[in-house]
């Protein structure tokens, strides 16, 4: 089996969205992206790009003189293992309390209940 790889912290994960949303991208170019909604270093960037290459979570390949990188696993299920960790952790194992907290909490919709039971429901579009 192979290694597990862990969960990207809170700052991976902002650069592994550029890099999702990207779909390749160099440090310059996550920089840039960061840059446009707070003030980070270059360097900082630099450093949790070489963290996450080391972590497993990208891979990179050099191109005119710059590393481009790529994530290895899809959004998709990386913040799959990120709910159920978090499910795991904070709520025994069982979603529906989370479920009932997002609800009570407003954070959900009766529009986007109705969506998801229409899904669960074998209707999905």
């Amino acid at each position: 089996m192979p290694p597990k790889i862990p969960l990207p912290t809170g700052q991976e994960l902002e650069i592994l969205k550029v890099v999702w949303a990207l779909g390749q991208a160099s440090v310059r170019e996550v920089h840039g992206e960061l840059s446009k909604t707070r003030t980070v270093a270059y360097t900082t960037v630099m450093t949790m790009m070489n963290i996450l290459k080391v972590k497993g979570h990208v891979r990179r390949r050099m191109v005119n003189r710059a590393y481009v990188y790529t994530a290895r696993d899809t959004r998709e299920n990386v913040l799959s293992r990120i709910v159920k960790d978090f499910i795991g952790r904070v709520f025994d194992g069982s979603a529906e309390p989370l479920l009932m907290r997002l609800i009570d909490d407003e954070y959900v919709s009766p529009k986007e209940i109705r969506e998801v039971c229409r899904i669960k429901e074998g209707g999905r579009s």
